[in-house]
Order: C-alpha cells, then sequence, then structure tokens
C-alpha cells in the first residue's frame, strides 16, 4: 500500500468542501438559491460555451444529450450545489403493502358472524 501525506490530503478536501459552499453563497447573493434556478443558466452558460443549441424536450429545455455542454452544465451544478447536500428522499410506502398480512387476516376474522367463526374453525381443525 502506498504510503500519503494524510494531511496534505485531507487539505485538498477540506477546500474542495468548502469551496462548493463559498459557490452556493456568491450565486446567493446573486439570487440564485438553489439548482432548479441555477441549471437554465448553466445551460445556458454552457451552451454559449461549446456553441450548444438549446431544445425543448419533452421536460422542457435540454442540451444535446452527452455533449461536451451537457456534461460542463452538469458539473457546474454539482460543484455549485453538490446532490450529496441535498437530504435523502423517503421511499413511499403504500397503504396497502404496510398493512401486516396478520392483522388484516385477524380484522377479517373479526368481521365474521359466530357461526362464520365456528365453521371456519372447524375446517382448520378438519386439516
Amino acid at each position: 500500500m502506498s504510503t500519503f501525506n494524510k494531511a496534505a490530503v485531507f487539505a485538498v478536501f477540506a477546500a474542495a468542501d468548502k469551496s462548493s459552499a463559498s459557490f452556493a453563497e456568491q450565486l446567493l447573493a446573486l439570487g440564485v438559491g438553489d439548482r432548479a434556478t441555477a441549471r437554465p443558466l448553466a445551460m445556458e452558460w454552457a451552451a454559449q460555451k461549446y456553441a450548444a443549441k438549446i431544445t425543448k424536450g419533452q421536460r422542457g429545455l435540454m442540451l444535446p444529450r452527452d455533449s461536451a455542454a451537457e456534461r460542463a452544465m452538469n458539473r457546474v451544478l454539482q460543484v455549485c450545489f453538490p446532490k450529496a447536500d441535498l437530504p435523502a428522499k423517503q421511499p413511499k410506502i403504500n397503504a396497502a403493502r404496510a398493512a401486516d398480512p396478520v392483522e388484516k387476516l385477524l380484522a377479517d376474522f373479526a368481521k365474521l358472524t359466530a357461526g362464520q367463526k365456528r365453521s371456519f374453525k372447524s375446517k382448520l381443525a378438519a386439516q
């Protein structure tokens, strides 16, 4: 395994970590407070820099797929507004799937009449 100057490596990591906050603070001072607001501006910047054409797609404005302009736009947005800083999305839980199947069976059993319960119990005992 190679030996590294950890202090120097950690200093680079610290500078990189602070840089995104610095860029975000600068953009916030200019009135650009989030990634969604910055995206069209970054797209326009990248289109000018790489002489790319912005087109209207099904989901809105876009640069040519996998082009240098699109990669530059995404890179700039990632530096200024890292996705790692965004809160994690909570998975959507379907209420029907979230219900415990045993609890559902017990609730259904409780709805049966006394005669239906006796019939059910006798059928279970016969198996």
